[in-house]
C-alpha cells in the first residue's frame, strides 16, 4: 500500500508548495482535490488549463509523487437539470484532468439528500448522472469510484449493492472513508466484507460521534482502529493509496500544517510497515 494525502489540506498554498511538503513528509502519492468546499478551495477545477496541468506533471516527475485520484465532489442528485448537467459536464473535464495527469481514478459523491421523502427520486437522478459519467469516463480509461457519505442520498455501504444491480457492476468502484460508516455507527467489517473486492482508493480519516452530531478529529483521536482497518485490508489483498482526508480543523482541532502531514504519515507508516 501506499500512503498518500489529499491537497485539501493545503488548499492556501500553490501546487509547486503542496508538493514540496507533501514529498519532504515522504508521502509516496498525492490526491488533487476538485471540490470547492466551505473552508477550502480546489486545486484544479473545470477552468484549469493545459498549461496548468503541464506543470502539475512536472511537480509529479521532479518529487516522484503520483497522482492516486482526483476528488471530483459536486452534487449529481440536485433537483435543477441545468445545474446537475453543469455538475456532470464538470466531474467529465475532471476525467480529462485526469487522463492528462495518468491519475486512473475519479472518485464522486451523490449529493445531500434532502429528505426522506425525496430519498428514491433523488437516487434516481443521482444514478443518471453516473450513467452519463460511467460513458464518458470509459473513454478516457478512468475507473470512476463512490464514495458513501454520511448525510448524503448515497451513505450506506448497502447503497453500492443497489446501484450495482441497477447498472453496471464491473464499472462502478469504491473509494472507501471509513469516516463516514463510523458517523452513522455502520459496522466497518460489515462494510469492508461487503465492498472489500471493489475498493481501489481509501481515505484515511477518523470520526467519533454519531451523525448529525459528529466530528472527523485527527488520526488516531476518534473511534476507527486503523490499525485492524489497515490489516483487513491488506488480507483482501489491497495494494493502492491509503489517502489522509484531514478536516479535523473545521471541528476546532487546530495544528500546524507541517506538523498534520508529519503526525499523519507516521501514525499510518508505522501501521503499513509492520504488516
Amino acid at each position: 500500500m501506499k500512503i498518500g494525502i489529499s491537497t485539501v489540506l493545503l488548499d492556501k498554498e500553490n501546487l509547486d508548495i503542496v508538493f514540496n511538503k507533501v514529498s519532504n513528509s515522504n508521502y509516496d502519492c498525492i490526491e488533487i482535490n476538485a471540490e470547492t468546499l466551505p473552508w477550502a478551495k480546489p486545486h484544479i477545477d473545470d477552468k484549469t488549463t493545459t498549461k496548468q496541468l503541464d506543470r502539475i506533471n512536472k511537480l509529479v516527475k521532479e518529487y516522484n509523487l503520483n497522482i492516486s485520484s482526483i476528488g471530483a465532489h459536486i452534487d449529481l442528485s440536485c433537483l435543477d437539470v441545468d445545474l446537475r448537467n453543469h455538475n456532470v459536464n464538470y466531474v467529465n473535464k475532471c476525467i480529462d484532468h485526469a487522463n492528462y495527469l495518468n491519475s486512473p481514478i475519479v472518485h464522486i459523491l451523490s449529493g445531500e439528500l434532502i429528505s426522506e421523502d425525496m430519498k428514491n427520486k433523488q437516487t434516481d437522478i443521482f444514478y443518471n448522472s453516473v450513467e452519463k459519467i460511467l460513458k464518458y469516463a470509459e473513454k478516457k480509461n478512468i475507473k470512476i469510484a463512490i464514495e458513501a457519505i454520511v448525510g448524503h442520498v448515497f451513505h450506506s455501504h448497502l447503497d453500492f449493492i443497489n446501484i450495482w444491480k441497477k447498472i453496471d457492476s464491473e464499472k462502478i468502484f469504491v473509494n472507501y472513508d471509513p469516516s463516514h460508516f463510523e458517523a452513522q455507527k455502520i459496522n466497518l467489517d460489515d462494510t469492508l466484507d461487503l465492498l472489500a473486492k471493489k475498493i481501489i482508493h481509501v481515505h484515511i480519516k477518523d470520526a467519533m460521534g454519531l451523525y448529525p452530531y459528529f466530528q472527523f478529529p485527527p488520526i488516531g483521536k476518534g473511534n476507527i482502529d486503523f490499525t485492524k482497518l489497515i490489516t483487513k485490508l491488506d488480507k483482501f489483498g489491497y495494494s493502492g493509496a491509503l489517502s489522509v482526508e484531514y478536516e479535523a480543523q473545521v471541528y476546532g482541532w487546530e495544528k500546524e500544517k507541517d506538523e498534520i502531514l508529519t503526525e499523519s504519515y507516521s501514525v499510518i507508516n508505522n501501521i503499513v510497515k509492520n504488516l
